[in-house]
């Protein structure tokens, strides 16, 4: 790789401005601005790929001299991305060495620019090291090697990233705490693994603030930290009780949390004194998870249950939209329920043992089907109704419709209106 930065700099009234060589040939008018702005950016440098043989023909004769060089004793150095080329003249009894890019830092730990810029471009756009590896081998591109690479990753890149994430951090958790006005924050919470089952190897959770949907906490975990000891399933409890404290210790003020279903995380957080009072709930989108299902089992081995499927969760999500509080959940479990009724055709009922609150359905005039149309109903002691009722009035199916599952953004979720 060979650097082809080219640029000049003034000093004016303290202020540093950059041309290019252009300008400074005196090209005039709206292209001097242009470039002007290019510059600004290729003071990190800007990189070209050039053939060893087509490199060769720059070193013919000397720099200083100008006389033919015996190439006998020009010596090539490759420093991962980098070329060092050493030139001796015999007739003026010269050596000079001509670098393809610039050096970085300070001291002992200067390097040269592009074997930085490689592996953090490649560890923030989160490409692969050995991927990258091969594609430069395929190519016969002289890039730094597997080892440097993660070492600079390890100790510039990780260091750096770090500073910039927390102060981003620090400025995300700020308008969360304003936007509460003193009431405490409701956040959602989550894990996501590598990879599913019992073979992910690292997690990350997330927590954010359900007003302002900002991340305020992230954490990382492998499963060979020390109270994981391997265990895949511990990563999620961990790092969730991790992002709680680490926002607790910063004078956060946590009112409520929505969460999965996940046991493991609800234990972990009741048992530890700086998370105990946080009041939990669980997220609507994993309440309603199991329903899902429980239906594709249904429609696999009943057919005449595909059509139904999604006026049914349409139904779902309509009533829990229209009911979200705690006082209303009876009501709204019934009206849930009586889909049951609603897909016979029928749309007011009389009480009975399973309606005791709502004895009509709530959606408005139905849409006129088209001439030749007719809407899908079910008929009454079919196996199909029959299916959808055992599961509507199962135990399991009540009680976790009749918790309090708040709207969150742990899954986005469209609100429809029944209209079949």
């Amino acid at each position: 790789m060979v650097s082809t930065r080219t640029e000049a700099t003034m000093e004016s009234m303290s202020s540093g401005y950059h041309y290019s060589q252009e300008i400074l040939d005196g090209e005039e008018g709206e292209e001097e601005i242009v470039d002007q702005e290019d510059e600004s950016s290729a003071e990190r440098g800007r990189y070209a790929i050039v053939e060893d043989s087509c490199l060769s023909r720059l070193f013919k004769r000397c720099q200083e001299c100008g006389e033919l060089l015996d190439h006998s004793l020009t010596e090539r150095k490759r420093c991962g991305s980098a070329l060092v080329v050493i030139t001796e003249c015999l007739a003026c009894n010269k050596k000079v060495q001509w670098d393809s890019q610039e050096k970085v830092g300070i001291g002992r730990g200067q390097a040269y620019s592009l074997n930085h810029r490689i592996p953090i471009s490649a560890f923030i756009t989160g490409t692969p090291l050995p991927r990258l590896c091969d594609f430069a081998r395929t190519l016969d591109l002289d890039f730094p090697s597997d080892r440097s690479m993660r070492k600079t990753i390890r100790e510039i890149g990780s260091v750096a990233i770090e500073r910039v994430y927390a102060g981003w951090e620090e400025t995300v958790r700020e308008v969360a705490v304003n936007a509460s006005e003193g009431d405490g924050l409701q956040v959602s919470i989550d894990g996501q693994y590598d990879s599913p089952g019992f073979t992910s190897s690292n997690c990350k959770v997330t927590t954010i603030d359900c007003h302002t949907k900002l991340a305020i906490s992230g954490v990382a975990l492998s499963k060979k930290e020390d109270g994981i000891d391997g265990m895949s399933i511990r990563m999620e409890s961990e790092g969730a009780l991790r992002a709680l404290v680490d926002l607790v210790n910063h004078n956060i003020p946590i009112k409520k949390l929505v969460s999965d279903q996940n046991a493991m995380v609800m234990k972990k957080l009741r048992e530890h004194p700086k998370t105990a009072h946080i009041e939990r709930k669980l997220d609507w989108w994993h309440v309603q998870k199991h329903m899902r299902k429980e239906w594709w089992k249904m429609v696999k081995a009943n057919p005449e249950l595909a059509p139904v499927y999604q006026m049914f969760f349409n139904h779902l999500y309509f009533v829990h939209h229209k009911y979200p509080r705690r006082e209303d959940r009876p009501r709204a479990l019934e009206l849930v329920q009586s889909f049951i009724i609603h897909i016979q055709g029928k749309h007011s009922w009389k009480k009975n043992d399973e309606f005791k609150v709502v004895t009509r359905c709530e959606h408005g005039k139905l849409k006129a089907k088209k001439r030749g149309e007719s809407r899908v109903t079910l008929n009454a002691g079919s196996e199909a109704l029959e299916s959808i009722h055992e599961m509507l009035f199962a135990p399991d199916s009540q009680r976790l419709f009749s918790l309090l599952p708040l709207l969150s953004i742990l899954r986005s979720m469209n609100v429809f209106i029944l209209s079949a």
